[in-house]
């Protein structure tokens, strides 16, 4: 999974939490804050559900959290690099 194919995901995933909120025919800003894009805490949970759900990776397991992303390019570099990342052993 590459960069443009995470940067998809996540924008689809955004886009059904935003529902009619959101203009389909209007992009998604990467560097607009979750809340500017009228994403609250609760929307931000699910989509962390979504996006496991989707790719299969959990990116803040580790030295990450959710509460360092302000941004679907952030979100998207978490995700992008996480995949870089070899399996855990035993988990």
């Amino acid at each position: 999974m590459n960069t443009p194919e995470v940067t998809t995901i996540v924008n689809d995933a955004v886009a059904e939490l935003l529902g009619d909120m959101h203009d389909p025919d209007e992009a998604l800003p990467t560097d607009a804050s979750f809340a500017d894009l009228g994403l609250n805490s609760l929307m931000i949970a699910r989509l962390v559900i979504m996006l496991e759900t989707e790719t299969g990776l959990d990116p803040f397991t580790g030295d990450t959290s959710i509460v360092d992303v302000h941004t679907i390019g952030e979100l998207v570099t978490v995700y992008t690099e996480a995949r870089k990342q070899p399996a855990e052993v035993g988990s």
